[in-house]
C-alpha cells in the first residue's frame, strides 16, 4: 500500500495553518507546502472548498477545508487524539478554547474604533486570556504530568503551545501567574522538531495592544 500524500495549501504568511504544520512537523511527515500568492488567489478561490484557505488535498484527490478540521483529521490518523473516547473529547475542549480565544484576538486587531479596541482588550486581558489559562491550569494539575490530556503528547499539547506563541510580550507576562502552563510550554518547545520549526518561522502576534 503506497503512502497516503498530502498536499498543504495556503498563503504565503503565518495563520490559521500553523497548528497543522505544527503536527506534521512534530510526526516528521512529508507533505507539499503549497503557497499562494495574493495574486494568484482568484485563479485558485474555485477551486478550494467554500473558496477558502487552509486546504489540505489528500492523494491528489480529497480537498479538506477548515483548519481545526485538518488538524483532528490529522491527529486521529497519526493517533495524536488521544487513547479513548473522553480523552479525545477533551482534546477536542482544548483546540476549541483556544480556537474561541483565538476568534476573539482577531476582533481585537480588526476594531477600527479605538475606544472600542480598547475596551476589548481590556475584556481580553483581565478576562478572555485569565479564564483560559486558568482552566488549562486546573488540567495540567489535575492530569500530573507534562501532558494536558492523558500521558501521551497529543494535539491538544501542540495546540497549546502554537496558541501561547501567537501572544506578544505584555500577553505572554500572563503566564507567571500559571506556571504549570509555563513549565508545559517549556517542555514542548524543547522537543527538536517542535523547536525546530518555531526556529524557522517568522515571529508574529494575534494579540497587539492599543
Amino acid at each position: 500500500m503506497s503512502e497516503t500524500r498530502f498536499k498543504l495549501m495556503y498563503s504565503e504568511d503565518r495563520g490559521k495553518a500553523d497548528l497543522i504544520k505544527l503536527i506534521l512537523a512534530y510526526l516528521n511527515q512529508s507533505y507539499e507546502d503549497f503557497k499562494i500568492k495574493p495574486s494568484e488567489w482568484n485563479y485558485y478561490r474555485s477551486f478550494m472548498p467554500f473558496e477558502q484557505l487552509p486546504v489540505m488535498i489528500i492523494d491528489d484527490k480529497i480537498r479538506i477545508a477548515q483548519a481545526t478540521t485538518i488538524a483532528r483529521f490529522l491527529a486521529k490518523k497519526f493517533n495524536l487524539h488521544g487513547t479513548s473516547d473522553i480523552e479525545s473529547a477533551l482534546c477536542d475542549m482544548v483546540v476549541e478554547q483556544i480556537r474561541e480565544c483565538g476568534d476573539f484576538a482577531s476582533q481585537i486587531i480588526q476594531e477600527v474604533d479605538s475606544n472600542k479596541k480598547r475596551l476589548l482588550n481590556q475584556k481580553y486581558l483581565s478576562e478572555i486570556l485569565p479564564k483560559t489559562l486558568s482552566e488549562f491550569e486546573k488540567m495540567l494539575n489535575l492530569n500530573g504530568n507534562n501532558c494536558i490530556v492523558g500521558s501521551q503528547l497529543t494535539w491538544a499539547d501542540l495546540a497549546l503551545a502554537n496558541s501561547l506563541t501567537w501572544l506578544d510580550e505584555f500577553s505572554f507576562q500572563l503566564l507567571r501567574d500559571y506556571p504549570l502552563v509555563k513549565k508545559h510550554n517549556q517542555y514542548i518547545l524543547s522537543m527538536p522538531r517542535v523547536n525546530e520549526w518555531f526556529r524557522s518561522q517568522k515571529p508574529l502576534s494575534v494579540y497587539k495592544k492599543a
